[in-house]
This record gives C-alpha cells, structure tokens and sequence, in this order.
C-alpha cells in the first residue's frame, strides 16, 4: 500500500501561549495529509468531489505523544488501511523536527454523494484510486 508523506510547518497562529501546537490543529493537518494522499496517488479530491461524491468523516481518533512547538516542521506519514467504495480509513503517523513519534490518528470516512445520502464510488474512481495505491507514486 502506498504511504504518503507531507510535510507542515506548524504557524504561529495553531500555538497556544506557551508555543505549542493547539489540539485542534492536528485535525486539519491529518485533513491536509489526505488530500496529499489523494493528490500524490493521481486522483485529486477535487475530481472525487466533481465526480458527485465527498468522503465524510464518522470517525476522527487522535493520540497525542509529543508536543508539536511552533515553527517546527512536521511529517505526516499517511496510509489508507482499508479503501472500498463506501467505507474507507486511514491511518496516520505524526513526526516531530527530530523524526520522533509526535502522534498517531485513525480517520474513518463514509462516501457519500452531494446530498449527503450514502453512496458508492463509482468504478471508475475505484479503479483509478486501487492503481495509484499500488504503485510508487
């Protein structure tokens, strides 16, 4: 399976007063790790969105290891688990500036199409996301 890494630096603004990064910051980092996914397999979000489908979150769980300071350069090692066409899951990793273990997360996510209603990918974006998952990328 495919495992993708981006990288963010932690701004001022996602710190509280003693410069660490905020909890709540860690939700739209993993956000920005599955586009990254999504982007480096070939099948940008934005054409799953054009294609009449979203990939709601149901389930967000986050363990926190280490603090993440500001200005710090972090990893996001992101892995999908488990991707079907209704149900799909992803792993995460988080690395501090000196590659240690800052934190790990699970994201599950249900398809559904643009009323909300659940939903199935279709088999072309199916066929397209299981290539880019098992190529290098």
């Amino acid at each position: 399976m495919f495992k993708c890494n981006t990288r963010i630096r932690v701004r001022y603004g996602e710190t509280d007063q003693m410069g660490v990064a905020h909890h709540g910051a860690m939700v739209n980092w993993l956000e920005a790790a599955r586009v990254d996914w999504c982007r480096k397999i070939g099948v940008p979000y934005r054409e799953v969105e054009a294609a009449g489908f979203n990939m709601a979150v149901a389930e967000l769980k986050i363990r926190y290891l280490l603090p993440i300071l500001f200005d710090e350069e972090i990893s996001i090692e992101t892995l999908a688990e488990k991707f079907g066409s209704r149900l799909v899951r992803f792993r995460y990793r988080v690395f501090n500036s000196r590659n240690a273990l800052a934190a790990e997360g699970i994201t599950r996510h249900l398809v559904v199409g643009n009323d909300l209603k659940r939903a199935s990918l279709s088999p072309e974006l199916m066929a397209r996301f299981k290539a880019g998952m098992s190529s290098d990328a």
